[in-house]
């Protein structure tokens, strides 16, 4: 392995040669070294659209793309040091993991922005509970797939690191289709059934403040988890609910998701 990463050439594309300036778009598989595969995202499925010369995946894949041409493919073999390090990302990357990546190169773009081709088929719910630096509840996005995939994600600060230091975690959640297609119904039934409680996001009421990190319906300033449902990529739905109204609480769509998500952050060892 030379300077942390390892490259072998699987298919040699005949398309357009990916550069360290390139916006990719490429199908990505993700194995520990156990040959365990990461789960991929409930909502992208394997595709990524990347763009090489920003930081926004791993510094391993970063260099490991650039000389790739389009319907090429790649294994990628990257050390822990250009991948997630010795934190990893807890309930889905091991600390220290050596990693390997399969890569197939689909398209190079002009632009990083998703297409409705980027997303996966099918119905996507996309729930998001914001935390503020003073606030003591946590903060969290949960997202479900009409297939049953899921992912929950949050950020929590652990003992061993420095203050205020956070890390990041994501919990693959499996759930059959039925449960998945039904928690996605509710989601959609709420601004009927507690129209009092579900404020739209183009009703002028909703206020994000602080950057995002706090939705708010301005007429009474209630605190808001925001409900989006998508469907290849396109908008059905996009509202915020207030997070403590009695309804929403008693509902059998917020008991569920309590159910599925609460336990998982019961298991993360709480800051001192």
């Amino acid at each position: 392995m030379t300077r942390h990463i390892q490259i072998t050439e699987l298919t040699v594309g005949t398309g357009d040669e990916a550069t360290k300036e390139s916006i990719v778009v490429a199908n990505v598989r993700q194995f520990l070294r156990r040959g365990d595969e990461v789960h991929p995202s409930p909502i992208l499925g394997p595709r990524m659209v990347i763009d090489l010369a920003r930081r926004e995946c791993i510094a391993g894949l970063l260099r490991g793309i650039p000389g790739m041409r389009v319907g090429g493919t790649r294994e990628i073999v990257v050390s822990p040091h250009l991948a997630y390090g010795e934190m990893g990302i807890p309930g889905t990357i091991p600390p220290n993991a050596l990693l390997r990546f399969e890569v197939e190169l689909l398209e190079l773009r002009k632009h990083s922005a998703l297409l409705p081709q980027d997303w996966l088929p099918g119905r996507i719910l996309i729930l998001r509970r914001c935390q503020d630096q003073n606030d003591q509840h946590s903060g969290w996005g949960f997202n479900v797939h009409e297939g049953g995939d899921s992912l929950l994600s949050f950020s929590r600060a652990i003992p061993v690191q420095q203050p205020k230091e956070k890390s990041w975690f994501q919990i693959p959640i499996p759930l059959d289709s039925d449960k998945a297609s039904g928690l996605i119904q509710q989601a959609m039934d709420l601004p009927t059934q507690m129209p009092e409680a579900c404020v739209d996001w183009n009703s002028g009421f909703i206020d994000m403040q602080k950057g995002g990190t706090v939705i708010c319906d301005t007429r009474d300033g209630a605190r808001c988890i925001v409900v989006h449902i998508l469907e290849s990529g396109r908008d059905v739905r996009l509202f915020g609910v207030h997070e403590e109204s009695p309804k929403l609480l008693d509902s059998a769509f917020y008991k569920t998701i309590d159910l599925l998500i609460r336990p998982h952050f019961s298991e993360v060892p709480a800051s001192s």
